[in-house]
C-alpha cells in the first residue's frame, strides 16, 4: 500500500496535521480556559476588596458628616441661646436705667422668648429658674401648663446619670460651668400636637442677674435626617459605581444587609430576600451567603442570568463575599462559570475549524507535490533505460520537475556529452566570470552609496536625539519614563539633580527602588497605560525634613509602534501654594477694614458715656468734696457711713470693674481704628537694633503672677548682624509690634510650662530689606492655627484674656504703614518664628 511515493507523502502530511490539531486543541483549550477562569476569579476577588475599601471610605465620610452635623447643631443652639440672653440683657438694661420695672422687664423677656421659633416650629426657647431643691418652670412655649410649677414630676428623671431630674441637671451644669449640653427625652412639637418622648440634645446657659436657666434643643431624629441624607448620597454613589462594574461577561456586584435586606442589585429591587431561594438546597440564598462570608468568603450556587435568561435558575455561579461590620453590609461580586469557560470553548471550535481547513489544503498540496516529484522521476527512469539498451543517442534525458530532478538530468547529459560540454562549459565559465566581475564592481559601488546614506541618516538621528534630550533636560520638571513593568526608560536632568543618580545608573531598574516617593504612582501609571488617558493629581503634600512641600504629579501614556509605557512628571508648586495662602490672608485682612471703622465710631459714643458716668459716680461718692458733704448733711447721713456701706457691698469694686471693662473696650476700638485706617505718625530714619533693645527693656519689666509669666525668667538672646542700615519707620509702631510678638511668645511658653524658655531675636540685612526674626522654643502651632494667626479677632487664648487683634494690627502696621512683609514658621512641638521685613532707607 505504501510502496508508492505519492501514497507515502499523502499519509505523512495527513497524519502530521491531525496529530498537531489534536494536541493543540487539547492543551490550548485547557490552558486558555484555566488562565481565563483564574484571571476572572482573581478579578472578582479584587473587585470585592476594592468595593470594600470604597464602602469603608464612604463610611468614614458618613461618620465625619454625622460629627460635623452634631457640632453644627451644637453651635446653632449656642448661638440661639446667646441671642435669647442678649434679648434678656437688653430688657434688663432698660430696668437698670430706670425705664421700666424689673417685673415688666421679666414679662417682656418672657413674651419675646415665647415667640421665638426655628426648625419649622420644632425648635423653641424655655426658661426655668435655679430654685432648690427642684427648679421651677418660668416659661415653656409648647407645654404652657408647666409655667410657674415646680418641675418635680417623675417623668422629668433622665438626666446625666439616668436617675437625675433633668432640670436639676440643667441648673447644676450652669452653676458649675456657666453653660453646657445635655441629652434626655422630651415630647416633640408636631403640626397636630406633641409626639411621644424622643431623644433630644439641649444647650443651657445661666442669666445670673435673675437666676434664670435659658435653654433650647434639637431632636436627635432631626440630626439623623441630615445624616441619612448623606447615607442616601453614599448609596446613590455606590449604585452608580457598582453599575459600571462587570465580572466576566454577565457577572455583577451587589450589596445586602443581614436583616436581610437587598440594598443594591442590578436586577432585583424591593424583593423580600426570604423569597429568593437556593435552587439546590431550598434555603434562602442570602442567609447561606451570610454564613459563607463569615467562613471563607466564597460560595458556589446556581442562579438565573439576566437579561435573556431571567428566571432560568440553571447557571452555575461563584460569589466572593466580604462583611463590612460598621454598617452591617455584605459586599458580593459574582461571576458565571460558563462565561469563564466560554473563551476556551470558542478557542477549541476555532482550532477544529482551522484544522479541517488546514487538513484539506495539506491533502491538496500533498497530491500536487507528489505529482510534481513522481512524474519527472518516472520519465527520467524510462530515458535512462532506453540509453542503456540503445546507446547514448537512443533517447534525450528530460530536464523537468523540481530542482533536484533537473540537476540529475543535467548531470546525466553532461556525462553523455563530456567533450563538447566541457568546451562549452569552459567558454561559459569565462563569460560568467567576466560578468561576475562587472556585477561585483556595481554591487560595491551601490554598497558604498548605501553606507554613506546610512552614515548621514545616523548623524541626523544622533543630532535629533541630542536635541530632544536637551529639550527634556531643560524642563524645570522631573521627568521619569517607565515601561509596563515599572522599569525606568527615561531620566532627565532634573531627576538627576533630585536623586544624584545618572541615567546610566538607573536605566532598566525598578522605579520603586530608585525613586521610592513615586512608588505609589506605579499603579496609576499602569492604569494610564491601559486606558491611554492622562492622569493628574495636584498639590500632593510631601514632607521634606521639617517642611511640607507640594507637587503636581502628571502621568502621560506613551504608545509607539507597539511599545507602551508612561511618563511621570513632577512639578514643585510649593511657592504657588504659599502665594495663594498669602493672597487669601491679605483678602481676609482687607475685608475687615470697613467693618472695623463703622463699629468703632458707633461704639465709642456709649463707651464714653459709660466711662464718664463711672467717673462721676466715684467723684460724687468721694469724701471731702464740699458738694458731697453738703448733700449728705441735708439727708442727715455722713459720707463716712455712705463709703462704709459702699465698701461692704463691694460697690467700689463693681464700679472699678465697669471702668476697667469700658477702658478695655475702648482699647479694642482704638486697635480696630488703627487697623482700618492708615495712621499719620511721624517717621524717621532708625536702626532696628536700637528699637529692639528698647522693646526688650520694656518687656523685661512685664510680669504677671495671675497670667503665670515673667520675662525675668525667660532667656533672651540677641543676634544683630552688623553693619545694619537705616530704615524709615515710625519707632513707636515698630516697638508696638515687637512688644506684641515678645508678649505672645512669653504667653505661649508659660501656658504650656516650657522648660528653659528662650526667645532669640535676629536682625540682619537681606538684600534691600532689614529682616527681624523673633523665635521661641514654645509649643509651636498646628497648620490650621498658623494660617489664621493674622486674622482679626482670631485668638487661641481663653475668653477675657486676648482680643485677637494684636497680630492683625501688627500685620497691618508692617505691610500697610511701612510697605514691608510679615511671615511665620511654626510646627507643633518645635516653637514659632515670626519674621517681618522693612525696606532699607534710600540714600539721596
Amino acid at each position: 500500500m505504501f510502496k508508492s511515493m505519492k501514497a507515502i507523502l499523502l499519509f505523512f502530511v495527513a497524519g502530521l496535521v491531525i496529530a498537531a490539531t489534536a494536541g493543540l486543541t487539547y492543551f490550548a483549550q485547557r490552558a486558555v480556559t484555566k488562565s481565563v477562569m483564574d484571571s476572572e476569579l482573581q478579578h472578582a476577588q479584587a473587585i470585592v476588596d476594592a468595593a470594600y475599601l470604597e464602602v469603608n471610605n464612604e463610611y468614614q465620610s458618613i461618620i465625619f458628616a454625622e460629627k460635623a452635623t452634631i457640632e453644627s447643631r451644637k453651635k446653632q443652639l449656642s448661638n440661639i441661646v446667646g441671642i435669647a440672653i442678649d434679648l434678656i440683657q437688653l430688657n434688663y438694661g432698660k430696668f437698670k436705667q430706670g425705664l421700666i420695672s424689673e417685673d415688666e422687664a421679666k414679662r417682656q423677656s418672657i413674651e419675646e422668648l415665647k415667640s421665638m421659633r426655628y426648625d419649622k416650629g420644632s425648635g423653641y426657647i424655655w426658661v426655668n429658674d435655679d430654685s432648690r431643691p427642684i427648679p421651677r418652670m418660668v416659661m415653656h412655649p409648647t407645654i404652657p401648663e408647666l409655667d410657674g410649677k415646680i418641675l418635680d414630676d417623675p417623668g422629668f428623671v433622665g438626666g446625666r446619670n439616668g436617675k437625675e431630674n433633668i432640670f436639676v441637671a440643667f441648673r447644676d451644669t450652669c452653676e458649675i460651668h456657666g453653660s453646657g449640653y445635655l441629652e434626655y427625652l422630651w415630647p416633640k412639637p408636631l403640626s397636630d400636637g406633641l409626639s411621644k418622648e424622643q431623644p433630644k440634645l439641649s444647650y443651657v446657659e445661666m442669666f445670673e442677674e435673675w437666676g434664670w436657666v435659658i435653654g433650647s434643643g434639637v431632636y436627635i431624629d432631626d440630626i439623623e435626617k441630615d445624616v441619612n441624607k448623606r447615607v442616601q448620597a453614599v448609596l446613590d454613589q455606590l449604585r452608580l459605581s457598582f453599575k459600571k462594574i462587570k465580572v466576566g461577561k454577565n457577572g455583577y456586584i451587589f450589596l445586602f444587609s443581614s436583616e436581610p435586606r437587598l440594598i443594591i442589585h442590578p436586577s432585583y429591587e424591593d424583593i423580600p430576600l426570604q423569597n429568593l431561594l437556593n435552587q439546590e438546597t431550598g434555603n434562602p440564598i442570602f442567609l447561606e451567603m451570610i454564613d459563607a462570608a463569615h467562613e471563607n468568603g466564597v460560595m458556589e450556587y446556581v442562579w438565573d442570568k439576566p437579561p435573556h435568561h431571567k428566571g432560568d435558575f440553571s447557571f452555575r455561579k461563584r460569589a466572593y463575599i466580604k462583611y463590612f461590620e460598621p454598617l452591617d453590609w455584605y459586599i458580593c461580586s459574582s461571576a458565571y462559570m460558563d462565561d469563564l469557560e466560554q473563551p476556551g470553548l470558542a478557542l477549541r471550535n476555532k482550532i477544529l475549524m482551522l484544522s479541517i481547513g488546514v487538513l484539506a489544503l495539506a491533502l491538496i498540496f500533498a497530491t500536487i507535490l507528489s505529482g510534481i516529484i513522481a512524474q519527472p522521476l518516472m520519465k527520467l527512469t524510462v530515458a535512462a533505460r532506453a540509453i542503456r539498451e540503445g546507446g547514448m543517442t537512443a533517447s534525450e534525458i528530460p530536464q523537468e520537475g523540481p530542482t533536484e530532478i533537473k540537476e540529475l538530468g543535467t548531470v546525466i547529459n553532461q556525462m553523455l556529452d563530456s567533450i563538447k560540454s566541457g568546451i562549452r562549459e569552459k567558454e561559459k565559465l569565462l563569460a560568467a566570470l567576466e560578468d561576475g566581475n562587472r556585477s561585483l564592481s556595481a554591487s560595491n559601488y551601490q554598497l558604498e552609496i548605501k553606507i554613506q546614506e546610512h552614515a548621514k541618516i545616523e548623524k541626523e538621528l544622533l543630532k535629533l536625539r541630542n536635541h530632544q534630550k536637551n529639550i527634556i533636560d531643560s524642563m524645570p520638571s522631573i521627568l521619569v519614563g517607565i515601561n509596563r513593568g515599572g522599569h525606568i526608560t527615561l531620566w532627565n536632568k532634573k531627576a538627576i539633580e533630585n536623586t544624584g543618580l545618572t541615567h546610566e545608573e538607573v536605566n532598566g531598574k525598578l522605579l520603586a527602588e530608585v525613586f521610592p516617593i513615586l512608588e505609589k504612582e506605579i499603579e496609576n501609571a499602569k492604569a494610564t497605560i491601559l486606558s491611554g488617558k492622562t492622569k493628574q493629581r495636584i498639590r500632593v503634600p510631601r514632607i521634606v525634613g521639617d517642611v511640607t512641600r507640594y507637587e503636581n504629579i502628571t502621568i502621560y501614556p506613551l504608545i509607539n509602534n507597539g511599545y507602551d509605557g508612561a511618563v511621570i512628571r513632577l512639578d514643585d508648586v510649593t511657592s504657588n501654594v504659599r502665594i495663594e495662602e498669602m493672597m487669601i490672608q491679605t483678602e481676609k485682612m482687607m475685608s475687615v477694614g470697613g467693618l472695623a471703622a463703622g463699629m468703632a465710631h458707633e461704639i465709642n459714643n456709649p463707651l464714653g458715656g459709660i466711662l464718664q458716668g463711672t467717673q462721676n459716680i466715684e467723684r460724687r461718692l468721694t469724701p471731702g468734696m464740699s458738694k458731697n458733704e453738703q448733700t449728705a448733711r441735708q439727708l442727715d447721713v455722713s459720707m463716712e457711713k455712705i463709703n462704709e456701706y459702699i465698701e461692704k457691698r463691694g460697690i467700689s469694686k463693681i464700679l472699678s470693674g465697669v471702668r476697667e471693662s469700658a477702658s478695655r473696650a475702648a482699647e479694642i476700638i482704638t486697635n480696630m481704628l488703627n487697623f482700618s485706617r492708615k495712621t499719620d505718625v511721624h517717621r524717621t530714619s532708625c536702626k532696628l537694633n536700637e528699637i529692639a533693645d528698647n522693646a526688650i527693656a520694656l518687656a523685661e519689666q512685664d510680669y504677671d503672677l495671675k497670667k503665670k509669666y515673667d520675662f525675668r525668667q525667660i532667656e533672651i538672646s540677641k543676634n544683630y548682624v552688623e553693619p545694619l542700615p537705616y530704615v524709615v519707620c515710625a519707632p513707636t509702631e515698630i516697638e508696638q509690634v515687637l512688644l506684641n510678638l515678645l508678649g505672645n511668645a512669653a504667653h505661649a511658653m508659660s501656658d504650656n510650662n516650657t522648660e528653659n524658655p528662650k526667645i532669640k531675636i535676629t536682625i540682619q540685612q537681606e538684600g534691600e530689606y532689614v529682616a527681624v526674626s523673633i523665635a521661641d522654643n514654645g509649643p509651636g502651632m498646628e497648620e490650621n492655627v498658623r494660617k489664621r494667626v493674622f486674622e482679626p479677632f482670631f485668638t487661641t487664648k481663653p475668653k477675657g484674656v486676648g482680643t485677637g487683634l494684636g497680630l492683625s494690627v501688627s500685620y497691618f502696621i508692617i505691610t500697610e504703614n511701612h510697605h514691608g512683609s510679615f511671615s511665620i514658621q511654626a510646627t507643633p512641638g518645635n516653637g514659632s518664628k515670626f519674621t517681618f521685613k522693612l525696606p532699607v532707607a534710600s540714600v539721596r
